[in-house]
């Protein structure tokens, strides 16, 4: 006799992603959010650290060196402060301590040694507050002030004044006053407490903004505050150009570039090389993030801004056309704006992460591994909703939402129901449709008159 479709059991399976289906919708929000050159960490604000792409060397902290192409958790809690390398992350737990993992050739993880660590790393007990990291080195701020840095030192981006070694534990760079500090590849950024900006390291490109090329092996003051402005408020250093915002007296949120502009970075409307700091918005702009060739930058109206190159989509805009002038890629809503080296990412209001550019090591989250030249959700992920099932006459109607962009249903019979699901015969395919769906699983496919088993199951690649 034939047996009805009503006896399927239903199978949900969201292929490979790291989060479970019944936890999506309590799912915490994202408060920080930092890229490295392949790879993405985060910040929820239930404290968790989460990391996804390129993870050859551990710096997703997983214990393998397998590449992850949907978040996965590395910390359950007390993070604080992330920033990611070239093959390296840190992060700060509430209590102070600095924590390390990834690559560690240079001696950037700190720990006295040049051995990879694919599990964090304890590297500092108490006392920080900050972290940032470069190519090969590492910078953290301690909440008397100081200043610390480890790792790659040959272009003097420790500040150290001797290039002529890399360290592998942390060595004092400045022992006061330090307010904030950013890295880029090879050179090192801080403010000061009064809210002046100082540089050191690599200055090939005028990324010092002290028109010259000279490299620097002690910090250099390069903006010194002044009483017609209340001080810089922001840093980023990218490949090899540099940001800073200040606020001045009746002009808040003021960006400023210099350096490599070879693909429109500083975004002057040209592609020349600046060895000394130029305005490019003069008014309004409350975040800024680099990338190895490219600028973004957010208004106080939450609207998201980028500039510089574009190969793999970083800029947003749904192109692959670099830019040399500011391009607006979201109106509003965005609150905060991290770079890779070829991927961008924002958070908006509602404690979401996006992201757009290169994917090639999955840090954009969406397990495709293909660039996006504009912005798609990364947290909360994408999901397969099922709503409800019900009958019509004797066809199976699935109704739900489906957010992800590819997948089939399959309907699988067997005789013996405890078979593992791999032994199950495919009897009925179907496309996954996508956005709201009522999906209808004809009873035809059930004519055989044994009695047998089936399940609907639902696959998604992505």
């Amino acid at each position: 006799m034939t047996k009805p479709l009503a006896a399927l059991t239903l199978m949900v399976l969201l292929s490979t992603f790291g989060f479970q289906l019944s936890t999506a919708f309590a799912a915490p929000t994202v408060t920080k959010v930092a890229g490295g050159f392949d790879h993405t960490l985060f910040i929820l604000s239930d404290g968790s650290l989460w990391g996804i792409g390129y993870n050859a060397y551990g710096q997703l902290g997983d214990g393998t060196t397998s590449n992850r192409y949907s978040p996965i958790e590395i910390v359950s809690s007390n993070v604080i402060a992330i920033a990611a390398g070239l093959e390296h992350s840190l992060f700060v737990k509430a209590d102070g301590s600095l924590w390390a993992i990834g690559g560690n050739d240079f001696g950037q993880l700190g720990d006295g040694a040049t051995t990879n660590h694919l599990v964090p790393e304890e590297i500092v007990s108490n006392g920080v507050t900050a972290v940032a990291a470069g190519y090969g080195h590492s910078l953290f701020l301690k909440s008397n002030g100081s200043l610390w840095g480890m790792g790659y030192n040959l272009d003097g981006e420790l500040g150290v004044g001797d290039t002529g070694y890399n360290t592998n534990v942390p060595v004092r760079i400045v022992s006061t006053n330090v307010a904030q500090i950013a890295a880029g590849d090879w050179h090192s950024l801080f403010i000061t407490t009064d809210g002046s900006l100082w540089a050191m390291g690599l200055d090939s490109y005028g990324q010092q903004g002290d028109n010259s090329i000279s490299d620097t092996f002690l910090p250099e003051e390069v903006i010194t505050n002044h009483s017609s402005f209340t001080g810089l408020i922001a840093v980023a250093g990218g490949g090899l150009h540099s940001l800073y915002l200040y606020d001045q007296i009746g002009q808040l949120g003021e960006l400023w570039a210099m350096g490599d502009n070879q693909y429109g970075e500083l975004g002057n409307g040209s592609t020349n090389t600046s060895y000394v700091p130029f305005q490019i918005v003069g008014s309004g702009v409350a975040d800024v993030a680099a990338g190895y060739f490219h600028s973004l930058f957010v208004k106080n109206d939450g609207s998201l801004w980028a500039m510089g190159e574009n190969q793999f989509g970083q800029l947003g805009n749904a192109t692959l056309t670099d830019t040399n002038t500011p391009q607006e890629i979201v109106s509003s809503n965005v609150t905060a704006v991290a770079a890779g080296a070829y991927h961008s990412l924002f958070i908006k209001s509602d404690g979401s992460l996006w992201g757009m550019g290169d994917d090639e090591y999955g840090q954009l989250g969406d397990s495709t591994l293909l660039s996006a030249s504009v912005p798609e959700r990364i947290f909360p992920p994408r999901l397969l909703i099922i709503a409800g099932i019900n009958l019509s006459g004797t066809n199976l109607i699935v109704h739900g939402t489906n957010e992800l962009t590819s997948g089939s249903v399959w309907v699988l019979a067997s005789t013996n129901v405890a078979l593992p699901v791999n032994q199950w015969t495919s009897i009925w395919t179907n496309p996954m449709p996508s956005g709201a769906f009522n999906l209808t699983v004809s009873n035809a496919v059930n004519a055989a008159t044994a009695r047998r088993f089936f399940r609907l199951r639902l696959f998604q690649i992505n």
